[in-house]
């Protein structure tokens, strides 16, 4: 079982003043990008995983704590051990996600449950624990995907990426005006995890039905990130930022 209190402690004092941003699920092929863009912009990030990682991030203002979405002992230690000593937090961006890439035919239930519980359960279940450690004016900010109103060939990562943005749409109401809760959802990204495992003829496809006949790169991926976290996007509210060229409109 994972231990989600075991925290690397990077630079604490650096920076006393700075915005705390918790990136969860900063192991996937966009995070590290996201994770350096957010302390290049002046935040405090406090990054989660499965497993600590070997790189050496010490030049930045970065700490790093293993949280495993699938064990609940392991969000409750992380809620009730880590976010206190990291302190009061500014953004919460998720991250985390799968994508089997399967038919409906094709999952078993196991499978089924795992999807829905990485791509959003955990999500809600680990939001529901953060309430309490927010500042005034946070912003929570969900990846989603072009999928989640498109649909998908794997129709259960549609699903739960479909429930991440009725998610946000609900609790932009009911949580304003202390928290605000977003969602951007890009279509095919280049270079990313899910980009590199598909086959080239289904590269050119996302490619082709792009009006602007590109992807989206993780560098302009994390930028937007980084803008939405600014004063002037403080007061969007419930909004899915779409990301994909005009693929889908």
């Amino acid at each position: 079982m994972t231990d989600s209190s075991t925290v690397l402690r990077i630079a604490e004092s650096k920076m006393p003043d700075a915005r705390r941003a918790l990136v969860v699920g900063a192991t996937t092929s966009i995070g590290h990008i996201i994770l350096q863009s957010l302390a290049m912009a002046g935040m405090h990030v406090l990054a989660t995983g499965r497993a600590l990682p070997t790189a050496d991030t010490a030049q930045l203002l970065i700490e790093h704590a293993t949280l495993d979405l699938l064990n609940s002992d392991s969000l409750d230690r992380f809620a009730c051990e880590v976010v206190p000593a990291f302190g009061k937090l500014d953004v919460v961006l998720f991250l985390a996600g799968i994508l089997p890439g399967k038919s409906l035919a094709d999952y078993d239930d196991a499978l089924m449950q795992e999807v829905m519980t990485v791509n959003f359960t955990a999500h809600a279940a680990l939001l529901r624990r953060l309430l309490p450690h927010f500042g005034r004016g946070a912003q929570v900010l969900l990846v989603s995907s072009i999928s989640a109103e498109r649909g998908s060939f794997d129709p259960i990562y549609a699903a739960s990426k479909a429930a991440q943005i009725a998610f946000v749409k609900s609790l932009a109401t009911w949580l304003a005006p202390d928290i605000r809760v977003n969602a951007i959802a890009p279509g095919l990204i280049e270079n990313s995890s899910m980009y590199k495992a598909m086959a080239p003829e289904r590269r050119a496809h996302h490619l082709t039905q792009s009006p602007t006949r590109r992807l989206t790169t993780m560098q302009e991926i994390a930028g937007v990130i980084v803008d939405l976290c600014g004063p002037a996007w403080s007061n969007l509210n419930g909004q899915v930022i779409r990301i994909n060229g005009g693929a889908h409109v």
